[in-house]
């Protein structure tokens, strides 16, 4: 109620009535509206010299004049908090004090910086983990015994574990320790099953249909390890690979993995046979608390062929043969988010270089950037998200498989490898003609998810999405007789989306339609995956 600005109200009448099943009473409150207020002073006050008042104030928000809602208060003093914890100033909180004025019907804020008594952790407690080792569990702390207490990093900790996927439940609380300056942490799980072996067949709107064979388990001994083998086939692909990866090896905050596997695959939109059979060990750990590198040595070996006897481009049989690559792929990641599960506010963003030569047939270098922002309105029921991508390869040997390309999950609207350069000049498989991908691309995608009317435990949602992007740029334009335009013409498209968590995952259905096009693009108007609500 206060959140539509009323903070004067008066319950006239209170009535209550037994239902006619008799097994409950309801409860009716008559209630006179008083009037309508909205924001007018906010402001920031502290004591303590080492605090930052002039950065705290550009963390304000909210407009003046805007109708009051003191839930915004609370997301402002959860910022200042997050700021504060960021700045290694602890032992502060924030006391928000309500000065309202009547006769311009407005009210007033000050939040007032307050020291505190100090308190510092005494022990972490973990209870309910009768197969995950402590060790795991006590990684997702960012502090130890004797650290301040600071309750934003318990909260991180809280969703961290969460995120593990290894319990049902998870309950982090504190109680007093040996001295009131001392807390205790106490973390209550509830273990759930981590093993899986999946049998089944699906539908993908770009593949067909999929069968697939799986085997996992997540929390290998306790530890936290995975311990993957897949196997799946479709019309287009066939694959067999597996994998090791341990997060926290030999009780650290370092990464350790390896994948192996083999592929066979003919894509839809290219008339290529590609068999390719790789390896790759991987290693990973923080920068800092938000950030982390991953280091990913890759060793292909490619057997490419064609696929189709129609006429095919040129350009495309130029890949064909058998090559070894060798490469190194360095991945940057920052996670400002406020959830690693369900991001509601914040950002991250992905720094990804791959560079290829270190041996091998192939030599060339691949960068890609990705920037993506979240943010709610509305009572946080409507989720904004923007997704800007962009890439760049230097080097010749970059052939059409890894080239970038758009489409599909990356570019709503159009089919996989739907745009960019192509060679229309021969039949190849595709009336179309043959996709070759292009050597720059860049991306703009921009999304709002938001209830439906239908009840919150169906787990339906709708959203609105419209993205733009362009692929172009090629080492060899020349087609036979004919130039291809591999220029960075704009692409566009917008369509709507429904969310749906099922007990077999979470499913998306896009109905898109492209607002700008070239004549040789390739639309999809629906596509199906499983994804989530982002």
């Amino acid at each position: 109620y206060f959140n539509r600005g009323y903070i004067n109200f008066d319950i006239k009448s209170v009535s209550t009535e037994m239902t006619r099943s008799r097994d409950a009473f309801l409860i009716n409150f008559s209630i006179q509206e008083g009037q309508s207020y909205s924001y007018g002073k906010i402001n920031i006050v502290s004591s303590n010299k080492s605090i930052d008042l002039i950065k705290l104030k550009n963390l304000i928000k909210i407009k003046e004049n805007s109708v009051y809602d003191p839930r915004k208060i609370k997301g402002l003093i959860q910022e200042i908090e997050i700021n504060l914890s960021k700045n290694s100033i602890n032992f502060v909180k924030v006391l928000p004090k309500i000065i309202p004025d009547n006769n311009d019907l407005k009210i007033n804020v000050e939040l007032n910086l307050i020291e505190t008594e100090k308190t510092f952790v005494e022990r972490i407690e973990v209870e309910g983990n009768s197969t995950t080792l402590d060790e795991v569990i006590r990684l997702k702390f960012d502090f130890i015994e004797g650290d301040p207490f600071d309750m934003r990093k318990i909260q991180e900790a809280s969703d961290k574990i969460r995120a593990l996927g290894f319990f049902s439940e998870v309950n982090v609380s504190t109680r007093m320790g040996s001295s009131p300056e001392k807390i205790i942490i106490e973390v209550k799980l509830v273990e759930k099953a981590t093993g899986s072996l999946g049998i089944g067949a699906g539908y993908n709107s770009s593949d067909g249909s999929v069968i697939t064979l799986n085997i996992n388990e997540r929390n290998f001994l306790g530890k936290g390890q995975t311990v993957d083998m897949a196997l799946s086939s479709s019309s287009s692909e066939r694959q067999l690979t597996l994998g090791l990866e341990d997060p926290s090896f030999q009780g650290r905050n370092l990464l350790l993995g390896i994948s192996l596997g083999r592929k066979s695959s003919t894509p839809y939109s290219v008339p290529l046979n590609i068999d390719n059979t790789f390896i790759a060990p991987k290693i990973g750990f923080p920068l800092s608390r938000y950030s982390s590198l991953t280091a990913i040595y890759r060793l292909d070996s490619d057997k490419t062929k064609l696929s189709s006897s129609a006429s095919t481009s040129p350009l495309i049989k130029s890949d064909v043969g058998d090559k070894i690559k060798s490469s190194i792929i360095l991945s940057y990641n920052l996670n400002m988010t406020n959830s690693v599960i369900r991001p509601t506010s914040g950002f991250k963003f992905q720094a990804k270089q791959e560079i290829n030569g270190l041996g091998g047939d192939i030599k060339y270098t691949k960068t890609g950037l990705e920037f993506k922002t979240y943010k709610t309105l509305f009572r946080d029921d409507i989720i904004l998200s923007s997704d800007i991508s962009s890439g760049a390869i230097t080097g010749s040997d970059a052939n059409v498989i890894n080239r970038f390309s758009l489409g599909g999950d990356n570019l709503p609207g159009f089919r996989n490898y739907g745009i960019g350069p192509i060679d229309n000049s021969y039949s190849g498989s595709d009336a179309n003609g043959d996709p070759l991908g292009g050597k720059f691309f860049a991306a703009v995608n921009l999304e709002t998810s938001f209830p439906i009317g239908i009840p919150e435990e169906y787990n339906v949602f709708g959203g609105i999405f419209i993205g733009a992007g362009s692929v172009w740029g090629l080492d060899n334009t020349l087609s036979g007789s004919s130039i291809i335009d591999d220029s960075s013409k704009i692409r566009a498209a917008a369509g709507v989306s429904l969310f749906w968590d099922t007990v077999i995952g979470p499913l998306r259905f896009n109905f898109s339609r492209p607002i700008k096009k070239e004549t040789h693009d390739i639309a999809e108007n629906f596509r199906f995956t499983v994804d989530t609500r982002f």
